[in-house]
């Protein structure tokens, strides 16, 4: 990913994501990120681990 797709991609983690997670336990967002990764088979590899860590360092950066 270049400069711009990274934050880019971390602008709509903010935008879109972040306000929905707050409320939900880490378990919670491991479990959507599952079922998103096993429905969309074309996701890089790793990229669940990588959404992941994301958006624990936003949510709780956030507080």
């Amino acid at each position: 990913m270049t400069k711009e797709e990274i934050a880019q991609f971390k602008k709509t983690i903010a935008n879109s994501i972040i306000p929905v997670v707050k409320s939900m336990t880490n378990a919670q967002i491991k479990e959507i990120i599952t079922i998103v990764e096993r429905e969309h088979k074309e996701l890089p590899e790793g990229f669940g681990n990588m959404l992941y860590e994301q958006i624990m360092m936003m949510k709780h950066s956030k507080n």
